[in-house]
């Protein structure tokens, strides 16, 4: 799923501490947290952040975790929504509210 267009993913996740401000990027790979990678970028991420997404990743990984997440937000999934062609009924932050029912 990634690519080698990124030499050196660490290096490019310990300059964006606006992305992962809560973890050591040194323990990120790009594979094995492709998931976790592309929900802080879709959510926090800056156009350059975005670039970096889309040479890293495939646009069908991208839509992937679009269609499943849960943590991003209505707002940014209804615009890659539109940006990649998914259908909003396919889209797993549109189905189920995130608070279920009011707690006070």
């Amino acid at each position: 799923m990634a690519t080698s267009s990124i030499k050196n993913f660490q290096d490019y996740a310990g300059r964006s501490r606006h992305l992962f401000w809560d973890i050591d990027p040194s323990t990120l790979d790009p594979g094995k947290h492709s998931t976790f990678i592309i929900e802080r970028i879709l959510r926090f991420g800056m156009p350059e952040d975005i670039r970096v997404m889309q040479e890293q990743y495939s646009d069908a990984a991208v839509r992937a975790v679009i269609i499943r997440s849960r943590h991003i937000d209505r707002k940014t999934a209804a615009f890659w929504a539109v940006h990649l062609g998914i259908p909003r009924e396919e889209i797993a932050c549109f189905s189920t509210p995130l608070i279920t029912s009011c707690f006070y």
